[in-house]
C-alpha cells in the first residue's frame, strides 16, 4: 500500500506545502482576531473554560454578533484553546496556521482515498486530490484561521463517508469499529461546524449509487450510529441559546422576496462554479452589495441568475440521466456532481436563508465534488476507445498536471492577501468594489496610518455611496473629519445621519453631542444629546462627565455640573480624570476648596503621575492660608513629571518667597 500510494500522497502534501509556505506569517486578519484575541475562554486550559465552550455559542461576549449569530461550533473553539493554552501559541498566528495546513493536508489524504475508492485506480485519486488540495479557492479556509471550522467539518464528512463504506464491507468486532469511527467523524464534523449535518445525505448517495455493493439491511446501521450525535448536537445547541438574527448587509436575501432570494442564489451557485474554474478575482467579503439581488429587470445581473438557474437544471438533468443509464463508467461523474449540490445545500440559501449571501470558504467541502466532476469526465473519456485512438486522453491529464501547478501558484499569491488587514481588505475592494464592507474595513486601515486620513474618508464615503444606510460608516466618517481641522460641520452631518437611522444609540448621540459641544453657539444642543444619551443608558459614565463639563461654563449652572461628575463617579469611581474634573468644578466655587483638594487627592491615588492634577492641586492649597509648603510640594511634583522653564520658575519665586510677617521679625 506505502509503495503504491504513500509516494503520491507525499507529492501532493509536499505541492499544499509549497503552496501555503508562506501563510505562516499571515497574521490576525479579519474575524481572527475577535475569535482568537479576544476569546477569554481559550486563554487557560480549565474545567471552567471547557464547560464555557460546550454550553456556549462560538461567539465569546455580550456582542450583537455573540447573542444573534446562532453558531455552535464548541470542537472548533476547543481547537483554539489547544492552540492557545496547550501549544503555548497564545495570540502568535503561526501556530494557529501549521495546524490549519496539518488539518488541510490530512483532508488532502482523505481526498485521496476517497477518489481510489470510487475510481478503484490511483492516478485519477491523485488528480482528484491535487486539483482540491491545490486550489486557490481554498485559502478562505487554510489561511484563514477561522476557517478550521470548514476544515474540521470536511474531515469529519469525509473520513464518516469512508468509515462507512469499509464498514459495510466488514464484520463482527471490525464493523462495529468502523461504525464507532462513523459516530465519532459525525460528532467531530457537526460539533465544528453545522454543515457537516449533510453527512447522512452523503451516504445515501453514496448507497444510491453504489447500491449492489451492500444490503440496504447492512447499510442500515451506520444510519442508526448517526442518530445519537445529531441528536446531542441539536440537544446542546439549543441549551446554548443561539438566535439567528440575519444581518442585511451580510445577506441581502433577507430583504428579498422568496423567488428573488433563490433566484439570487442561483447566481451565487453560477459565481462559485466560475470561481473554481477562473480563480483569478478572489475576495475575503462578499456582503451587500457585492451580489446584487435577482430584480426582474432585463440586465447582465439578472440574466447571471437565470443562466446559472438553467445550467443547476441542466446538471440535475444530466444526474438525473446517469442515474437511469446505470453505468458503471459514469457512476463517478453522477456521484460527484450530486456531492457538489449535496454539500452545498446547507450554506446555498435554497433551503433556508443563513447568515452570509456568499463566502469561499463555503467551498471547502463541496468542492471535492466540483474537482471530482473534473476528473472524472476525463477519466470516462479516457475509457473511450475511439478517444484513446485519437490521444486525447493523455493531453487532458497534462492540462491538469499544469492547472495543478497555475493552481499552486495562485495559491502561494494569494496568501500575501491575508497578510494583514490592510492588505486583505485591499485586494477586496479591488475585487468587489461594488460592496460596502469592503471599502469600510479599509478605511478603519487607513485611519490607523499616521497622514492616510484623507483616503480613510474617501473609502468611507464609497461605502456609503453603496449603502446610504450603513451606520457604522456615517459614524466613523463622523469621527474621522471631527479630527480634522475646519472639518466639525460635515462631522455633524454624518452623527445626525447616523441618528435618523438608528436613533436609539446611545453612543451616537454621544458622539454628536461631543461635536455640538465644540461648535460655538450650539451648547444647548449638546446639553440636549448629552441628555437623551443619558435616557437611553443611564450609566453612561463618560456622557455624565461630558455634560458636567458642558455645564460648567454656563452661569448658574455648575450646580447640575457638580452633580453630573458626582453621577460620573458613582458609576467609575476608580477614573483618575472624574476625580480632577470634579475638583476644578469644586474649586471654582465659594467655600469649596476642602472638597476640591479632596478630589484631587482621590485622582492622584488613583494617577500619581497626573502633571495636572498636581498643579491645579497646588493652586488651590496655595490659596489656602497656611498650607503654602504643600502647594509647593505639589508644583514641584507636577515639575518632575512634566519640567518646563516657566514652571521652573515660578517653583523657584516661591521657595525664595517669604511672608511679610516672617521678613519683619
Amino acid at each position: 500500500m506505502w509503495r503504491r500510494h504513500g509516494w503520491r500522497l507525499l507529492a501532493i502534501c509536499g505541492l499544499a506545502l509549497v503552496a501555503y509556505s508562506n501563510s505562516f506569517h499571515a497574521g490576525l486578519v479579519f474575524d481572527n482576531a475577535s475569535v482568537i484575541a479576544e476569546d477569554a475562554r481559550i486563554q487557560a486550559a480549565t474545567s471552567e473554560n471547557i464547560h464555557s465552550i460546550l454550553t456556549g455559542g462560538y461567539w465569546y461576549g455580550n456582542s450583537p454578533r455573540a447573542l444573534h449569530s446562532g453558531l455552535y461550533r464548541p470542537f472548533t473553539t476547543l481547537s483554539y484553546l489547544l492552540n492557545y493554552a496547550v501549544l503555548g501559541d497564545g495570540p502568535h498566528p503561526a501556530g494557529y496556521h501549521i495546524v490549519n495546513l496539518l488539518l488541510h493536508e490530512v483532508n488532502v489524504a482523505l481526498v485521496y482515498a476517497l477518489g481510489v475508492l470510487i475510481f478503484g485506480e490511483a492516478a485519477p485519486a491523485l488528480a482528484l486530490a491535487a486539483i482540491w488540495g491545490l486550489h486557490p479557492l481554498l485559502t478562505d479556509s487554510v489561511t484563514n484561521i477561522v476557517g478550521r471550522a470548514d476544515l474540521l467539518a470536511a474531515f469529519g464528512v469525509l473520513a464518516g463517508l469512508l468509515c462507512h463504506v469499509k464498514g459495510a464491507s466488514a464484520a463482527g468486532g471490525r464493523r462495529v469499529a468502523w461504525l464507532a469511527g462513523l459516530a465519532a467523524a459525525q460528532t467531530v464534523g457537526l460539533f465544528s461546524k453545522e454543515n457537516a449535518v449533510v453527512l447522512p445525505g452523503i451516504l445515501l448517495l453514496y448507497d444510491v449509487t453504489w447500491a449492489g455493493r451492500a444490503t440496504w439491511r447492512v447499510r442500515a446501521y451506520a444510519y442508526a450510529a448517526l442518530t445519537l450525535p445529531i441528536a446531542v448536537f441539536f440537544y446542546l445547541r439549543n441549551g446554548s441559546h443561539p438566535h439567528l438574527l440575519i444581518d442585511f448587509t451580510d445577506n441581502p436575501m433577507v430583504s428579498a422576496s422568496f423567488w428573488a432570494a433563490r433566484l439570487t442564489a442561483f447566481k451565487v451557485i453560477g459565481r462559485y462554479l466560475w470561481l473554481f474554474l477562473w480563480p483569478v478575482h478572489l475576495s475575503a467579503d462578499y456582503s451587500f452589495n457585492a451580489v446584487p439581488l435577482f430584480g426582474g429587470r432585463p440586465n447582465w445581473e439578472d440574466a447571471q441568475s437565470l443562466i446559472s438557474l438553467a445550467v443547476s437544471l441542466g446538471a440535475a438533468a444530466l444526474a438525473v440521466l446517469l442515474a437511469v443509464r446505470r453505468r458503471l463508467t459514469e457512476k463517478p461523474l453522477l456521484f460527484f456532481l450530486a456531492f457538489f449540490f449535496v454539500a452545498l445545500s446547507p450554506t446555498s440559501n435554497l433551503i433556508l436563508l443563513i447568515g452570509s449571501i456568499m463566502a469561499e470558504r463555503f467551498l471547502y467541502l463541496p468542492s471535492v465534488g466540483l474537482a471530482g466532476c473534473a476528473v472524472a469526465a476525463i477519466h470516462w473519456l479516457g475509457q473511450r476507445q475511439l478517444v484513446k485512438r485519437r490521444a486525447a486522453a493523455p493531453v487532458a491529464w497534462a492540462a491538469l498536471g499544469l492547472a495543478c501547478l497555475a493552481f499552486t501558484a495562485r495559491t502561494y499569491a494569494r496568501n500575501f492577501d491575508w497578510q494583514d488587514d490592510f492588505s486583505l481588505w485591499s485586494s477586496a475592494v479591488e475585487v468587489c468594489p461594488g460592496s460596502a464592507r469592503p471599502h469600510y474595513n479599509l478605511a478603519l486601515e487607513f485611519e490607523r496610518i499616521p497622514g492616510r486620513q484623507p483616503e480613510a474618508i474617501a473609502e468611507y464615503q464609497a461605502a456609503l455611496r453603496i449603502d446610504p444606510n450603513f451606520v457604522e460608516a456615517h459614524n466613523n466618517l463622523a469621527n474621522t473629519l471631527a479630527r480634522m481641522p475646519g472639518r466639525l460641520p460635515e462631522a455633524i452631518a454624518e452623527y445626525q445621519a447616523a441618528m435618523r437611522l438608528r436613533p436609539e444609540r446611545a453612543e451616537g448621540h454621544f458622539n454628536l453631542a461631543v461635536a455640538l459641544a465644540h461648535t460655538p453657539g450650539r451648547e444647548a444642543e449638546a446639553i440636549s444629546e448629552f441628555r437623551t444619551a443619558l435616557r437611553i443608558r443611564p450609566d453612561f459614565a463618560d456622557a455624565h462627565n461630558a455634560l458636567a463639563a458642558a455645564l460648567a461654563p454656563l452661569p448658574g449652572r455648575q450646580a447640575e455640573a457638580i452633580a453630573e461628575y458626582q453621577a460620573a463617579l458613582r458609576i467609575q469611581p476608580n477614573r483618575a480624570e472624574f476625580h480632577y474634573n470634579l475638583a476644578n468644578a469644586l474649586a471654582a466655587m465659594p467655600g469649596r476648596q476642602a472638597d476640591a483638594i479632596g478630589e484631587y487627592q482621590a485622582a492622584l491615588r488613583i494617577a500619581p503621575d497626573f502633571m495636572e492634577a498636581h498643579f491645579n492641586l497646588g493652586n488651590t492649597l496655595a490659596r489656602t492660608p497656611a498650607r503654602l509648603p504643600e502647594a509647593i510640594a505639589e508644583y514641584e511634583a507636577a515639575l518632575r513629571i512634566r519640567p518646563t522653564p516657566q514652571l521652573q520658575q515660578m517653583v523657584d519665586r516661591l521657595r525664595a518667597w517669604r511672608p511679610p510677617a516672617s521678613r519683619a521679625r
